[in-house]
């Protein structure tokens, strides 16, 4: 036994991943960052008199954990997704295969190496849970189920990011397909128990909903209200179905992992490599499947000195250099908002329209959310990594121009991706058409002092209603804006691109979601504090603009301001000074002397 412990700790993968992440500044920021957070909740959170009540246990206890199962999470996709990806590219996994190890060896290595480091950040967070315990009010049994639920969701969304990491080529693609994963099992379980209203089916969608973990702490954490609640599940059942349901796609997560990682390559094969301009071809092109816009393999004119060479070389290599996944993309968005429009309509009626209106706005900006930290997160990695920053350096071409064709490229790219929003965005023009003044009403009747003092009031109305259709695609491009330059300027200072990628995501959960922290000091923060930080989020100022009874109407305004004025304020400002450092370091690669 001794003899087998030695040798599985002297596999030399294992030490190479181990101790390069122990020394990576990522991760030495990524367990301080951890620590204060917790360490800071928990200094909020604790009574000045240090007298607890069970309200105030239970809060301690849901906030903290939450918290801490957020950040493990992340933490441990960012670790793994790029595990095999990183491998691929720096060329060195053809090599680690050739070698004396055995593939059993790798397989060891790569797995516990990389989620050795994830389970050390959960252990470092131990002893700030145990201080919580002296609060009291929760047992030690619950305490361990706790910890068990936050231990196994940082084992199994490890697995998920090597298992994506073994099937990607590359490093931000396993990143966004990771999060995309981990969005849809920590997330969007609830959902259909939500969206549909079929009562033979609810005890299926029940069960679903106990994969996610925080859908286990919270049935944990208030078992009765947890069972009066939600009808037909109680919380020893949702623990024993999140368990089960880990131990399963642990298993084939792993079993992914294991078969995907030292399968080779399957480069895909394309039927035509040369440009062509005979229009015999083209026609032929243009009546085959799928209907070719833009043909990226028919030979271009040469770009005009009126535009901007990078901005046309960006849509034509990467925007519709692959139309095949742009309109199955874009279809497939399309029916995802049709679909969640109708069911959600189905189930509400005409009763509360505003909740129809809320879903809409939250897909809408989830789109973007979700498209805008991706698409330029590689625009200078890709070319410092290519080896084309050294042509872009000897062209004629200043900083601000590539940086703005990149931007304008990128841009496009969302923007496209956003027609997926067009029924969504006419449902609510309908909505307001609905339930605002008639357009004949403005045309006044007569001449006369009264009919034109009623056109005029009809006028007014009419504009005070559709205000709202303005103000939500004000806050809906600005937001856009704002995240796409963000992930421009973090692929300026990022040495890769997985790790601009994830750089991007932390930016846009920044935004969307930590923000939000400031709802769970409701009670010991003042409303003009939380004001000051829900400004900053996209969603809050969208629902603003939606709902008039909705939280952040209920605040002070600022600056004279309501919120969502603020929120296109700031992040105007935001995109600029992101795009002015964009510039400024793209400036300094230029004139970096090698």
């Amino acid at each position: 036994m001794a003899k087998f412990i030695r040798r599985f700790f002297s596999n030399p993968i294992l030490q190479r991943e181990f101790v390069i992440a122990s020394r990576n500044s990522k991760t030495i920021l990524g367990a301080a960052g951890t620590a204060l957070a917790l360490g800071l909740i928990l200094y909020l959170l604790w009574p000045r008199s240090g007298i607890f009540s069970d309200a105030n246990s239970n809060e301690l206890f849901t906030i903290f954990l939450g918290t801490e199962l957020t950040f493990m999470i992340l933490l441990t996709a960012g670790f793994t997704a790029s595990a095999i990806t990183s491998e691929r590219e720096r060329r060195t996994f053809v090599m680690l295969q050739t070698s004396l190890l055995s593939p059993g060896e790798i397989l060891t290595g790569k797995l516990v190496g990389t989620l050795g480091i994830s389970l050390v950040l959960f252990l470092t967070s131990i002893p700030i849970v145990a201080l919580c315990a002296l609060s009291g009010g929760i047992s030690i049994a619950t305490l361990c189920q706790a910890l068990c639920i936050v231990g196994a969701s940082t084992i199994v969304y490890g697995l998920l990011g090597l298992a994506v990491s073994s099937l990607c080529q590359r490093s931000y693609t396993a990143l966004l397909a990771t999060y995309i994963g981990i969005t849809i099992l920590a997330g969007a379980t609830w959902l259909p128990s939500t969206l549909v209203v079929f009562s033979s089916l609810q005890p299926l969608f029940l069960k679903l909903r106990a994969v996610s973990p925080y859908e286990a702490l919270f049935a944990l954490q208030f078992a009765e209200q947890y069972e009066v609640g939600v009808i037909g599940a109680s919380a020893d059942q949702v623990f024993t179905i999140f368990i089960i349901s880990m131990l399963f796609l642990g298993g084939l997560f792993f079993a992914i992992f294991a078969k995907f990682i030292f399968a080779p390559p399957n480069p895909r094969r394309t039927m035509t490599v040369s440009k062509y301009t005979d229009s015999k071809t083209m026609l032929k092109r243009k009546l085959g499947f799928p209907f070719y816009l833009i043909d990226p393999l028919r030979r271009k004119k040469n770009i005009s000195l009126r535009r901007n060479p990078v901005f046309v070389a960006e849509i034509r290599s990467k925007i519709f250099g692959n139309p095949k996944f742009i309109i199955r993309a874009l279809s497939l968005c399309i029916c995802l908002s049709i679909g969640i429009l109708a069911l959600i309509a189905q189930q509400v009626g005409e009763t509360d329209l505003d909740k129809i209106r809320a879903v809409a706005i939250i897909f809408q900006l989830g789109v973007v959310a979700l498209l805008a930290p991706t698409v330029s997160s590689g625009s200078i990695t890709d070319e410092r990594t290519n080896d084309t920053l050294l042509l872009l350096r000897l062209s004629p071409l200043s900083s601000v121009k590539v940086v703005t064709g990149k931007m304008k490229a990128a841009l496009l790219y969302v923007l496209i991706f956003l027609l997926s929003s067009l029924p969504v965005f006419l449902a609510l023009v309908y909505l307001e058409s609905t339930s605002g003044p008639n357009l004949a009403a403005i045309i006044p009747a007569g001449l006369d002092s009264e009919s034109l003092q009623a056109a005029g009031a009809a006028l007014k109305d009419f504009c005070n209603t559709y205000w709202r259709v303005g103000a939500w695609v004000g806050v809906l491009l600005t937001t856009c804006l704002a995240l796409t330059a963000g992930s421009l300027c973090a692929s300026c200072f990022s040495p890769s691109t997985g790790v601009a990628t994830a750089i991007s995501y932390c930016f846009a959960l920044l935004f969307t979601a930590g923000s939000l922290s400031v709802l769970l000091f409701s009670t010991r923060i003042s409303p003009t504090v939380q004001a000051a930080f829900l400004m900053f989020n996209p969603f809050v100022a969208a629902l603003e603009i939606t709902l008039d009874n909705s939280m952040a109407a209920k605040l002070p305004s600022l600056f004279g301001n309501r919120l969502w004025q603020n929120h296109l304020l700031i992040f105007s400002c935001l995109t600029v000074i992101l795009l002015a450092i964009s510039a400024w370091r793209v400036h300094f690669l230029f004139r970096e002397q090698k």
